[in-house]
Formats: C-alpha cells, sequence, structure tokens
C-alpha cells in the first residue's frame, strides 16, 4: 500500500503516547514505594489543616482518613500503573497498525490480531477502573460504583471493526488464490 503522511504522523503520536504512557507507569511505581516507604510522613502530611486533596476520578476523599490513607493511595497508584501500561499496549498497537498498513495490505491478519488486542485492552480498562472503586469501598467504607458506557462501547465497536477486518483478510486471501 502507498505510504501516506496521515498514517506515519498518526504512527509517531501513538509511539509517543505509548513512551509517556510507560514513564508514567514508572512514576506511578515510583511514587508507590515512596508512599509505602514513607508512610508516617504521609499520614503526618494528611493531617496537617493546611494539607488539601483533590482528585479528579470521582472518588469522594472526604471518607479517607489517617488509618487509611496509606491503603487509599497504594490502590490509586497501583491502578494507575495498570492503566498506564494498558494504554500503553494500546497504543504500541496503534503504531504497529499504521506501520504495517504503510508497507502492506491493511487488511493483514497481523493487523486484524493488533485491532482485536486494541478492543480487548479497550474493554479492560473500564473493568480495572470498577474493580478499584469497590476495592476503595472497602477500604473507605463508601462503595460507589459508577461505569461510564462509552468507554464500554468504545471497546465493542473497536472489536467489531477488528471483525470486519478479518472479513477483508479472508476476501483478500480468497482473491489472491484466485489469481
Amino acid at each position: 500500500m502507498k505510504s501516506s503522511k496521515l498514517r506515519d504522523v498518526t504512527a509517531v503520536f501513538a509511539k509517543i503516547l505509548e513512551v509517556i504512557s510507560f514513564v508514567g507507569a514508572g512514576l506511578a511505581l515510583l511514587g508507590l514505594i515512596t508512599i509505602v516507604a514513607m508512610k508516617d510522613q504521609v499520614i503526618k502530611l494528611y493531617t496537617n489543616p493546611n494539607f488539601s486533596l483533590t482528585t479528579t476520578s470521582g472518588f469522594d476523599l472526604s471518607s479517607v482518613n489517617e488509618s487509611n490513607i496509606v491503603p487509599t493511595f497504594v490502590v490509586l497508584l497501583i491502578t494507575g500503573i495498570v492503566i498506564a501500561i494498558l494504554a500503553g499496549f494500546m497504543f504500541r498497537n496503534i503504531n504497529q497498525v499504521f506501520r504495517v498498513t504503510n508497507t502492506a495490505s491493511p487488511f493483514d491478519i497481523s493487523n486484524v490480531n493488533r485491532i482485536k488486542r486494541i478492543g480487548y485492552l479497550a474493554l479492560s480498562l473500564p473493568l480495572c477502573k470498577l474493580v478499584t472503586n469497590i476495592v476503595l469501598g472497602l477500604i473507605v467504607k463508601n462503595i460507589s460504583i459508577g461505569l461510564e458506557a462509552s468507554e464500554i462501547l468504545s471497546g465493542l465497536i473497536i472489536l467489531c471493526i477488528a471483525q470486519y477486518f478479518a472479513y477483508g483478510a479472508s476476501l483478500e486471501k480468497d482473491v489472491e488464490g484466485l489469481l
């Protein structure tokens, strides 16, 4: 297949995001080690009246106290590590799809498998968040379970697209057999 600047740019962008994801996982691991090693200082900081904490994940931090602050941070950082690694593998597969497509057919069986992997990884993200919410709820005794339908829908759409690519790969194989 003829090379395309858009595919090249997309492949580079996906590679950059892959690296950022894996670096983020490494930094979260470093934070996890630091919090576990310095748990007394974390509790002291958390109990300081001038210290405030906010979150964008929808998790209510008002239920967190000095007895469960360290386990809460540990669970949040482990989740961050897992999500960053999953995202890194998604971006790696996206990069490979676009790199292969510049030199071979988009219906190459390796692309079909990569797109399926992307779909499964996309579906695993909301599952990971659900498990985290349940574990955090058990730690702080305030369970709040929620899923974003858009995340699940995205994973399902990607898996549907993978099926169409599989069909295209099958047709392409049949056509090559006729020639």
